[in-house]
């Protein structure tokens, strides 16, 4: 982790470099860029004054991705007729994409002209609609104050034509969808109204109701920010390997796989019917073998496929914070910048995987409130602040980025969880032990009797050992996991701040503020009554959310955290 002031100077982009070769150093730019990737020339706030469109070459961008879909699903659906060796499916493609191509761009120019923007009084006027049947005009307008986070996207089309995306978030419902973007826009132009948005945005508190936003002083361009954070070469590709995923990445392989080869059978490009016995008799001598070489290579390959995607991910990490607000971007391929109005952050999430928990590294996240969705890979209302961070310096990256957040941990006063919650965990996690027992016992008695295990035993044994295997093994996990979040697991308080610290192998500590908790609520079930404990559920702004639940904390520590929540006199 590397942090400048906001007095510190970059190197110079042209600086000679004894120790490091030309391509290493390019690398190292793109891993720790010296600006952000969507800085171009300032621009000033009157050029944002009136109603505005799109660049114009967001018609071609838009048109490429409305007819790439469709190019690719005519290419799918002629392609048994070239691999059958008819030629004339490429001139048919090549006719069908023309045709779609050109159907798309008209569509897309209409929707061009028709999609305006404008700052208002009020808010950010956003009008769309052809004018006629169920595309009738609409128009929406967004108060300023009402911006919890604005968004600035660029897919890799649009970082080919230099185009960017506003998204204003208000964290209303999932409905208004695309409405509340602001598409087609260029670098320069973006920075300075996102810049502007914010500013009108402080002036529109209150007091200021019905003030006029153009009255109040422009939006500094040149503004610079308090702190700036970014990786390092060396802490990017730490990130990237510490937060693998290699075992989904190689089941979506495995299936990508079996869907490829069931595509070439119906193709008749892999003649496998009525060759069943003969592939059987080639390969069960050494079935068990090359199944376990194909999962590590599988596994192996996921591992890459992860890495690879992480790394594109995290890359050009940087974090700058202003007065108002912080400002977060990543990614390689499609560049994300989101920035956060930071009264709106409802709590603060540090989490840790287990590689993370073994080096002492941690992710920071903001909560922040968000429409229902995704974006950039990760629950909407989810803002990644650092991706990898030592825990000794989790406090100094919040003094400078969150300054309401920082010390909290060192002022809190946890407790942990006793005896009875260890007990009811473990049981918790081999509950389901004696259900799965009983089917596999099942299965095997029911393959028997119906002379399946004797006619295709070469591959229902294995599978029924490698059941109970996979079984045996989960329920070891389960325990583990469940033993290792017991003994993690802590709750308490600071003067103002809740801090739960949750999860086994993956384990989070979230710092929640009082004033941001909307609801806190204590439940016990007639067994925890029984043993004194009960689950404390808090929720804020942002929903229900992971880290904000902690079951089985002794009953009169979670009342006395209600009674902090909600003081009387």
């Amino acid at each position: 982790m590397s942090a400048d002031n906001k007095d510190a100077r970059p190197p110079a982009p042209d600086a000679p470099s004894a120790d490091v070769g030309s391509l290493e150093k390019d690398l190292e730019r793109l891993a720790v860029p010296e600006r952000s990737l969507f800085e171009e020339a300032a621009a000033t706030s009157e050029e944002l004054l009136g109603t505005h469109r799109a660049n114009p070459l967001s018609v071609l961008a838009e048109a490429l991705k409305m007819a790439s879909g469709l190019v690719t699903l005519a290419a799918f659906m002629l392609a048994p007729d070239f691999f059958a060796g008819d030629l004339d499916a490429l001139v048919k493609l090549a006719l069908a994409a023309a045709a779609i191509f050109g159907a798309c761009l008209l569509l897309s120019l209409a929707i061009w002209r028709a999609r305006t923007w404008e700052l208002t009084s009020e808010g950010v006027r956003l009008r769309w609609g052809l004018g006629w049947g169920p595309f009738s005009r609409r128009s929406l307008t967004i108060p300023y104050e009402h911006i919890h986070t604005v968004s600035m996207n660029s897919s890799l089309l649009d970082r080919i034509f230099g185009l960017l995306t506003l998204d204003l978030d208000t964290g209303a419902a999932a409905s208004e969808g695309d409405a509340s973007k602001i598409s087609g826009l260029r670098a320069n132009e973006a920075n300075v109204l996102r810049a502007e948005l914010f500013r009108r945005r402080r002036a529109a508190g209150p007091v200021r109701e019905g003030e006029k936003a153009e009255a109040a002083p422009a939006a500094n361009p040149t503004e610079r920010p308090l702190a700036t954070f970014s990786l390092e070469g060396r802490e990017l590709a730490l990130a990237a390997a510490s937060q693998m995923s290699a075992g989904s990445q190689a089941l979506a392989l495995v299936v990508l796989l079996v869907n490829g080869v069931n595509q070439l059978i119906e193709w008749g490009l892999l003649d496998v019917v009525g060759r069943g016995d003969e592939l059987v008799a080639g390969i069960s001598p050494v079935i068990v073998p090359v199944v376990l070489a194909f999962l590590v290579a599988a596994l192996l390959l996921g591992a890459v496929v992860s890495f690879v995607v992480n790394l594109v991910r995290y890359a050009g990490y940087r974090v700058e914070r202003y007065a108002d607000r912080v400002v977060v971007e990543h990614g390689l391929l499609s560049r994300s910048s989101r920035a956060l109005a930071t009264e709106r952050v409802q709590y603060v999430a540090v989490r840790q995987g287990i590689i993370r928990q073994l080096i002492g590294y941690a992710e920071v996240t903001a909560q922040v409130v968000a429409a229902p969705g995704d974006k950039d890979g990760e629950p909407s209302g989810t803002a990644l602040l650092h991706p990898f961070i030592r825990v000794d310096e989790v406090d100094a990256f919040l003094a400078e980025v969150l300054p309401d957040y920082a010390g909290v941990l060192g002022r809190a006063r946890l407790g942990r969880l006793g005896p009875v919650a260890r007990r009811r965990a473990v049981v918790r996690a081999v509950v389901w032990w004696p259900f799965a027992t009983a089917i596999f016992f099942g299965a095997h008695w029911l393959f028997g009797f119906s002379g399946l295990l004797e006619s295709a035993g070469w591959l229902l044994r294995p599978v029924l050992v490698a059941a109970g295997m996979l079984s045996v093994a989960l329920l070891a996990g389960l325990v583990a996991d469940a033993l290792r979040a017991w003994g993690a697991a802590r709750y308490g308080r600071a003067n103002h701040e809740l801090v739960l610290v949750t999860g086994g192998l993956t384990r989070l500590t979230a710092i929640a503020p009082r004033a941001r908790l909307q609801r806190m609520e204590l439940r016990a079930s007639p067994f925890q009554r029984r043993s004194g404990v009960a689950t404390l559920s808090v929720r804020t702004a942002a929903g229900d959310a992971d880290g904000l639940t902690l079951r089985d904390l002794p009953a009169d520590a979670a009342d006395e955290i209600l009674a902090w929540y909600r003081p009387r006199g």
